[in-house]
């Protein structure tokens, strides 16, 4: 049997795009409330992973957009 579980590690820039489009343009859960804040967390906890300083000033600037 094939490994479908191929992990492929993503960028930084890929990462930081994908948290920026769900914090920009969030779902809402099953009871009509936006996850933005469920992504802004994901976010900051991403921070300590990206190691590209332009990329992580880029979501430290979406985060900051978005206080809580």
């Amino acid at each position: 049997m094939e490994n479908f579980e191929k992990k492929e590690k993503v960028t930084d820039m890929e990462l930081t795009l994908f948290l920026i489009k769900h914090i920009n343009n969030p779902c809402e859960d099953l009871h009509g409330n936006n996850i933005r804040y469920f992504y802004i967390k994901e976010a900051k906890r991403a921070l300590d992973t990206i190691q590209d300083l332009e990329t992580k000033k880029m979501l430290e600037d979406i985060i900051k957009k978005y206080p809580k």
